[in-house]
């Protein structure tokens, strides 16, 4: 390596290092000068292209208005009216000369918009169309007359029966007596019924409609479409050439204020005009470039003499490592790719590690499907994420494959060789099936297989068969057979959950009837369970309580519910299963630092009258209020005030004065605040929680029979016993003697 080489390198970097370093600022400055010029210019262009547009519209917009302008004249004229009623009452004052009449009135209000083909009054109920031509047939009219695609015609025929203020229908192609037209039909119900008795239909002629424009909208812009909510209604060019507009032309939207039609309207971009701004900043940009120059060549060699000597020691560390391994030629670039290659080196072992890391975290996922998984959007984000192309549309099957009957499998190799042929066996048995599958390793047994699919699969026995086929062939290939148990077939992401609980059950069962479980002196065999609430279910239940995720809550108490729907529980077994979920969130409130003793009363009185339905919706409402009270954020203070205000009411909710203003003038706030801290708190309103606790204590006197209802009523804090009998109406669906009947 030569020194004097190295050096002059280096030198060569920095010299055009600084250069640049110099070059920039005064590139920046010349840009952004030609920018600003720029920019202003355009800014005036687009005012001015603005104000164009505006008024184009407002064009448009006021020939719009005056189509319902005539509109609303048709529908107060006195024949319109008339003709309207079916009837032969006024036939006599429709003679001939009426009619020619009513006819040019009708054909005058048409001409004069200046923009229709021709309009029609038609009357549905009498199967009639009245034209400035005459009056016609709605067949007959549709079939000599005015003659559109079948698409059309009938499209037009339905408007006429629903009662449309004003509506815009699609462009259409026409033959008017024999005539090709290009119009847009206009739809206005004269009578504003769900079946109108006359509507009035326009046809605006694109040719008319066209010269319009271009007599009054000007010719600067270059091209202008209309356009409604499906498609393009309407487009027409300016006066200028309007060659190649996509890459001349910028675009003005704006919406119609009389319909819903959307205004596109194109101008010419006349930014390229910017060229003649560049000869000031051109010639400052020569003189400071002259002036750079010299100082760059100053700074160079201020800065190399230290550098030099830095990348002289460099060079020498390298040649001297180099030389333990053999001659190595090269300058300061041999040091660079020796850092890259290490660089290379470190980031493929990087890579390595995050796929091992995804391939983790991919069956850390797979292993919550198992124990429940309800995912949201974000959730479904993540199973795309790590390529399981799961969603709540599938069906799915959990299988567990186990290998617990062998006896003795230490050998690293066979267990290798029954892993491989696992897969393979997989493999080749869905595919022959044509069903997904995911084959993953559990602890509950040696691997889980989930099957999916977009239709079901569970009929005719197909899933024994499956697992039959897996044992056998993994039977027959490795000499010895596993189990193979399989659950039932859900639908949904949760079901991959319930199809492995079933599963492992069933596993459970196997490995105990063949005496793998041993109990000892001291344990006994649990009695059968059987309603479905697992562990796992319960521990996401409760964090998702806990963070207020309400909709996620809902749904697992929802799954739960209708699982053990499906199993036809016992009476006993469903009210222990009740009675545990209640647990849960007893639970849950005791760690919000909540006060459990209303709850619980609430539920003990569902529990004692044994209706299953109501103590189940309690549990879904105490799961509701827990959730809506997590979504609060509450300061201490609030809290504090919370706390006290809840305490007085629990003791107070007797008192014929106990009221919101009560409240706020005892703890000095606004009535509007008390009602929101106690709402913050609680989970529900005031007044609702004030008769939910007096109805619990009205229905005990009333179970009692120890009291008249008039005694009860003042008992638990109404004036009168009409209020008390009509809150108790409304909350208990039942008036108050007919409870004390059901009650005794």
């Amino acid at each position: 390596m030569h020194k004097r080489s190295f050096g002059n390198s280096a030198y060569r970097k920095i010299l055009i290092s600084y250069t640049a370093i110099l070059i920039i600022p005064i590139i920046v400055f010349s840009v952004l000068s030609v920018y600003q010029n720029i920019r202003e210019e355009q800014g005036e262009q687009f005012n001015k292209h603005s104000a164009d547009a505006k008024r184009i519209a407002a064009i448009v917009d006021n020939k719009l208005n005056e189509l319902k302008t005539l509109g609303k004249t048709m529908s107060s004229e006195t024949w319109v009216i008339k003709l309207m009623q079916n009837t032969n009452v006024y036939e006599p004052e429709f003679d001939l000369l009426k009619m020619l009449e009513i006819q040019k009135n009708l054909n005058q209000d048409i001409n004069s918009l200046g923009v229709l083909s021709f309009g029609m009054v038609v009357f549905p109920e009498n199967e009639r169309i009245l034209t400035s031509w005459g009056t016609y047939g709605i067949d007959h009219f549709f079939e000599s007359v005015a003659v559109f695609d079948p698409e059309t015609e009938q499209a037009i025929q339905n408007s006429l029966l629903s009662p449309d203020y004003f509506k815009i229908m699609q462009p259409t192609k026409m033959k008017l007596w024999g005539m090709g037209k290009s119009v847009i039909p206009v739809v206005q119900s004269l009578e504003v019924v769900n079946h109108p008795r006359a509507v009035l239909v326009l046809f605006i002629d694109s040719a008319y409609f066209s010269d319009y424009l271009h007599r009054f909208g000007g010719a600067e812009f270059m091209k202008l479409v209309i356009s409604d909510e499906n498609s393009v209604v309407y487009q027409t060019l300016g006066g200028t050439d309007t060659k190649d507009l996509e890459d001349t032309t910028y675009t003005i939207s704006l919406l119609s204020q009389a319909s819903k039609w959307k205004y596109d309207v194109y101008y010419e971009n006349s930014s390229w005009r910017w060229i003649h701004n560049l000869l000031g900043p051109l010639l400052l940009l020569i003189l400071l470039l002259a002036v750079g120059i010299c100082c760059t060549f100053l700074l160079a060699k201020l800065t190399y003499h230290p550098l030099r000597a830095l990348l002289n020691k460099l060079s020498g560390m390298l040649q001297d490592e180099d030389a333990k391994g053999g001659p190595v030629y090269g300058s300061e670039y041999s040091y660079i790719e020796k850092s890259f290659d290490r660089l290379l080196h470190e980031n493929q072992k990087l890579q390595q590690s995050m796929q091992d890391f995804e391939s983790a975290a991919r069956s850390n996922m797979l292993l919550r499907l198992l124990k429940g998984y309800f995912p949201d959007d974000q959730h479904m984000n993540r199973l795309r994420k790590f390529d399981i192309p799961y969603t709540d549309n599938k069906y799915y099957c959990t299988m567990l494959i186990s290998f617990h009957a062998i006896q003795d499998i230490a050998d690293y190799d066979n267990l290798r060789k029954i892993e491989m042929i696992t897969m393979i066996v997989a493999q080749q048995t869905m595919q022959r099936y044509q069903l997904e599958y995911e084959l993953f390793e559990v602890t509950s047994a040696d691997n889980a297989l989930i099957l999916s699919s977009s239709d079901w699969f569970g009929e005719d026995g197909m899933i024994e068969r499956i697992a039959a086929e897996v044992a056998s062939v993994i039977g027959q290939t490795c000499g010895f057979q596993p189990d193979v148990l399989h659950g039932t077939v859900e639908q949904g992401v949760v079901g991959i959950s319930k199809s492995y609980y079933m599963a492992q059950e069933r596993l459970h069962y196997v490995i105990f009837s063949r005496g793998h479980i041993v109990p000892t002196a001291v344990e006994t065999i649990p009695h059968a369970v059987n309603y479905y609430y697992p562990t796992d279910w319960e521990v996401q239940l409760i964090h998702n309580l806990k963070v207020g995720n309400l909709d996620t809550s809902i749904q697992i108490l929802q799954e739960i519910h209708m699982e053990n729907e499906k199993r036809q529980l016992s009476e006993e077994c469903t009210v222990k299963l009740i009675s545990l979920l209640m647990e849960t969130m007893l639970r849950v409130l005791q760690e919000l630092n909540l006060d459990i003793g209303i709850y619980a009363k609430q539920f003990d009185n569902r529990l004692d009258a044994a209706d299953q339905g109501a103590m189940w919706s309690y549990v879904f409402e105490v799961g509701t209020l827990i959730c809506e009270r997590k979504q609060y954020s509450n300061s201490s203070s609030t809290m504090e005030v919370g706390s006290k205000i809840l305490q007085y009411v629990n003791e107070n909710y007797t008192s014929v004065d106990i009221s919101l203003k009560q409240l706020a003038e005892m703890f000095q706030i606004s009535v509007s605040s008390v009602s929101k801290i106690f709402k913050e708190f609680t989970g529900i309103n005031f007044y609702d929680y004030l008769c939910r606790l007096r109805m619990e204590m009205a229905k005990g006197l009333l179970r009692e029979n120890s009291c008249k209802i008039d005694d009860i009523a003042h008992q638990v804090g109404y004036e009168n016993v009409y209020s008390f009998k009509r809150a108790f109406a409304r909350y208990e669906g039942i008036k108050p003697d007919e409870y004390m009947k059901l009650a005794n």
